[in-house]
């Protein structure tokens, strides 16, 4: 089951079509995954940093900072995921078609990513399935944290 997700409280996306020349749509501008996992997405003002970086050890509230799947499909063979954000949106009242940020509760590739790590990832462990949604992509985290989101404006 997908789940409205807003880590950028008081912002509207800048999807206006009103910017000649310009694909007017969320899109993914990358993805880096080395010691961390960096993802950017962009509108056409902002650039939204997604980071799931990893906090200095050890941490009170016991954090370890990992990513345990990170999967990429093109949007057309994730309509499943597309089409139920679509209907959380209209079922929620929220107008802006083409927000990006979700959450699944109950997955199954969180069913996986318990079965494929289960050493790292036991069930009694928290975690978290992040849905990103851009004109062409559907990038799906599962992490033990939510991620640092912060917006940088295009220059």
């Amino acid at each position: 089951m997908i789940a409205y997700w807003n880590p950028i409280l008081n912002h509207t996306l800048s999807i206006t079509n009103t910017y000649p020349g310009e694909y007017d749509a969320i899109q993914l501008y990358s993805v880096v995954q080395e010691h961390e996992l960096h993802i950017v997405l962009e509108d056409n003002e902002y650039f939204y940093l997604i980071d799931y970086e990893r906090p200095e050890f050890p941490t009170p509230e016991g954090l370890e900072g990992d990513v345990y799947a990170l999967v990429q499909t093109p949007e057309h063979m994730r309509f499943d995921i597309k089409s139920a954000a679509e209907q959380k949106l209209i079922e929620n009242g929220i107008k802006e078609h083409g927000w990006p940020f979700f959450k699944m509760v109950n997955s199954s590739l969180m069913a996986w990513a318990r079965e494929a790590v289960g050493i790292h990832l036991p069930k009694e462990k928290k975690a978290y399935h992040h849905v990103y949604l851009t004109v062409d992509d559907v990038v799906e985290v599962i992490a033990d944290r939510d991620p640092k989101v912060t917006i940088q404006t295009k220059k």
